[in-house]
């Protein structure tokens, strides 16, 4: 936070600033101020403070312009033009934010604070002047940030206490600067969240402090808040548009008229996409952004393309790439950056000319994720990191492991080249929200980074809750707002109020998770690599320290804090419990602890639907992390539960797996399948512990254009008796991410689709699908005695999730 102080802070401060408000040094925040109401405080109110409630009298007013306090000042529909919509969601925030200074200010005090718009001349209580009202007492608030985020607050012993700032966003800063000092936290949504002292006598010390927060927004995407936590959390700001869109501005009739617009490929024009290089698609672009501003303006527009990996073979767009053309290793592909900003400055340039001021949002994703080789980018162009393709959970200094070290080569390479960037974090192991996932080593080590490289905008996505992710959130919240602060002193803050007397044992749960998911090296997304990084010890050691902080607990809102982790925690024991049982192919009891899981994870959501905790209400009632659970496990699990009711087993379970990946054609392989090949300096994995990722193939794919490959070939043996009489025998694959190709003995197996599926019958060369079972005849095939199995497989698309080939029994 960037500050100009003629007063000593509350507290304490790491750099003192003087008077002059161009100095550009950066003035630290305490961050466990209480302001000066201790218990230990003096009585009577000493010369560097000012007293505001005494034994239950209020000694202070609050005085805002009527204006402020307004209810309503425009109606708004659905039809309101944008400006207006902001303009009144602007005023709101302000009102708002004054209506929570009166509230808790008489929380903390015990009185009644008066709101009022006029101070009469025989009113003796300390006057603390909002917005308008206190620039007319004390001046201009001299510190200036882009989105008008500059703020001040003012404790003056003679003239009162001004809180205002730039704009309506700078007037909210400011009241919440008073109230954090005031040792006010809200931690999570909801009452359950906040932390507010309370004391009968209320002073503050005398400052005069000129702040601004580091960035022009702050957020996190999906609904995991609601307006007021985000108001006190000063989350918000400067809205950059960024939804995939860039597509939506060519219609298909332009595209029927124009057929060298879209992209081709091996000679043949693509469906979906056009060549981002030609001058007059971009100035179709631009004039139909132009045809929405006048429209209905607003002041930001997306540049962002489909989600989806672009096409990079259109020999007429690689005319333009770069020498040499750059690889995107994470996204596997030849990168379109450059192609993309030819389009981006184009159209910057040409919608300038009548609307100067709009910024648009721009995507860095999948294989347009480093920076450009060759292009500039606009001053009004925000380059959006978005590191889907990249590692979640490991810091980005951590050189030994997938793609991490290159994202960080790829953030100060954007900060580079661009005056602005956003970073659109994954706060989430993606498509999983069962484990809890504190992010403690992660953000402590990236935020400040980002930060570094001209990062205006930050917004992780999130698909979990405040159950699972509650460190990570607040430290993001902080530390983007006060980039300053340490992310221990966070933390402390964050134990030891929110928690309490549990504060010691629930510290050392949330670092001990965070340590299983950094020490392991597993790098896999989702729950896949779970196995590997939460193992019974982790486990084990998680529970006693719930069961130690529930024990400790002193207050009913202690308790409650810990119980909702401790139900969170019960929950992804069931989970991991299922995972342990489908990995050791002990299907007896995956479909009662499936359907527990399912309905636990109901009662919870609906639990603390104010916390907003436990899954996030998309894809219906059912919940996104339900909906990912049933894609990702669900028909596993299930058709397990059934094979294991209506078929008996012949033979054990096939877990360890001898492999080996081919770098080559599939025909080269056809060898390593028969029964007398020599495989023995293969190494082995468990096709459920061990993914792709923890075996050194995280972004290994079948890719022609490149040349990679993501073929392997997978080889074990069992002796089996003889079947009886009249029975079939099938060969049953829980899971798999791409193709398999059987081969018995030696010979091919071809699958079969079963009934009630479509195309039920056809015969194919082998089985292909993403996390699904698949069922394989292999009665003619099997003898008495030794048998030999081989499973080629194929992964023909990167996913971020690191995953590969067989992933189930």
């Amino acid at each position: 936070m960037h500050a100009v102080s003629s007063s000593k802070h509350p507290i304490t401060a790491r750099k003192c600033l003087m008077n002059d408000p161009s100095n550009s040094w950066i003035a630290i925040l305490a961050l466990l101020a209480f302001a000066g109401f201790a218990h230990g405080m003096a009585a009577s109110g000493g010369a560097g403070e000012v007293r505001l409630a005494e034994h239950g009298r209020a000694l202070t007013v609050i005085v805002a312009p009527a204006e402020v306090m307004q209810w309503e000042a425009a109606e708004i529909h659905r039809h309101t033009p944008h400006m207006i919509r902001l303009a009144e969601r602007s005023r709101h925030l302000q009102r708002d934010s004054v209506l929570d200074l009166a509230n808790y200010l008489g929380r903390i005090s015990g009185t009644t604070m008066e709101i009022t718009d006029t101070l009469a001349a025989d009113d003796d209580r300390i006057p603390i002047y909002i917005a308008g009202a206190a620039e007319e007492i004390f001046g201009p608030v001299g510190i200036s940030k882009a989105g008008k985020f500059g703020f001040r607050v003012v404790v003056d012993g003679r003239r009162g206490i001004g809180l205002y700032g730039e704009s309506e966003y700078g007037t909210s800063y400011a009241i919440y600067e008073l109230l954090h000092r005031m040792g006010c936290r809200w931690f999570m949504p909801s009452s359950l969240g906040e932390v507010i002292p309370e004391t009968s006598t209320l002073t503050i010390d005398v400052m005069d402090q000129r702040l601004a927060p580091a960035t022009e927004f702050r957020g996190i995407q999906g609904r995991t808040a609601d307006r007021d936590f985000l108001r006190r959390n000063r989350l918000g700001g400067n809205h950059l548009e960024q939804r995939h869109i860039l597509g939506s501005y060519i219609t298909e009739e332009q595209l029927e008229a124009n057929p060298d617009w879209r992209l081709h490929i091996d000679g043949r024009p693509q469906r979906r996409g056009y060549r981002w290089t030609r001058e007059d698609v971009a100035h179709a672009v631009a004039d139909r952004i132009i045809e929405r501003l006048d429209a209905d303006y607003q002041p930001s527009i997306s540049l962002s393309p489909e989600d989806r990996v672009v096409p990079t073979e259109d020999p007429e767009e690689m005319k333009h790439d770069p020498e040499p053309r750059v690889w995107e290793p994470a996204a596997g592909r030849w990168s379109v950056t450059d192609r993309l900003m030819m389009l981006a400055n184009r159209v910057a340039e040409r919608v300038g000319e009548k609307y100067p001021d709009v910024i648009y949002g721009m995507l860095a994703y999948v294989n347009f994720n480093m920076p450009p080789a060759r292009e500039p980018v606009h001053p009004n162009i925000v380059p959006v990191i978005a590191p889907i393709d990249f590692n979640r959970h490991h810091p980005m200094t951590w050189q030994d492991h997938p793609n991490e070290f290159w994202l960080r080569d790829m953030v100060e390479g954007w900060g580079k080249v661009a005056e602005r960037v956003a970073y659109y974090a994954y706060g989430m192991n993606l498509a999983e929200i069962t484990a809890p996932n504190p992010f403690i080593t992660k953000w402590s080590t990236d935020i400040p980074i980002i930060l570094e490289n001209n990062c205006a905008f930050w917004t992780p996505e999130t698909m979990g809750g405040w159950e699972n992710m509650l460190p990570g959130f607040y430290l993001s919240i902080r530390m983007t707002f006060y980039p300053d602060e340490k992310p221990e002193d966070i933390l402390q803050d964050l134990w030891t109020r929110f928690y309490g007397a549990a504060a010691e044992p629930m510290a050392a749960y949330w670092h001990h998770i965070d340590r299983a998911w950094i020490e392991t090296r597993e790098y896999a997304g989702s729950g896949f690599g779970y196995l590997r990084m939460f193992t019974p010890d982790v486990m084990a050691e998680a529970r006693a320290l719930i069961d130690q902080a529930l024990a400790q607990c002193e207050t009913i809102d202690e308790y409650r804090r810990v119980k909702l982790i401790d139900e969170s925690l019960a929950l992804f024991e069931l989970f991991m419990k299922m995972r342990e049982d489908f990995a050791a192919a002990d299907f007896r009891n995956l479909e009662t602890d499936l359907e527990e899981w399912r309905g636990t994870l109901a009662h919870l959501r609906n639990r603390y639907r104010e916390q907003y905790s436990f899954d996030t209400p998309r894809h219906g009632a059912a919940g996104i992390g339900r909906h990912y659970f049933d894609y990702q496990w669900g028909n596993a699990y299930k058709d397990a539960a059934r094979m294991n009711q209506t078929y008996a087993r012949h033979g054990r379970p096939m877990l360890e797996w001898k492999w080996k990946h081919n770098p080559d054609a599939e025909e080269t392989s056809r060898p390593w399948v028969a029964p007398d090949y020599d495989a023995g300096d293969w190494p082995s994995k468990h096709v459920v512990r061990d993914t792709w990722s923890s075996i050194g193939h995280h972004n290994t794919l079948t890719d022609q254009a490149s040349g990679a490959s993501g073929r392997m070939v997978y080889r074990a043996s069992q002796r089996l008796r003889a079947l009886p009489e009249g029975k079939r025998a099938y060969l049953w694959i829980g899971s798999t991410d791409g193709s398999a190709k059987v081969y018995v003995n030696g010979e091919h197996v071809p699958y079969v689709v079963p009934d009630g599926q479509r195309h039920a019958g056809e015969i194919r060369d082998r089985f292909t699908g993403y996390c699904r079972p698949a069922k394989y005849d292999v009665t003619d095939l099997l003898k008495n005695g030794d048998n030999h199995f081989a499973i080629k497989t194929e992964r023909l698309r990167l996913n971020e999730l690191g995953t590969g080939g067989l992933m189930g029994p």
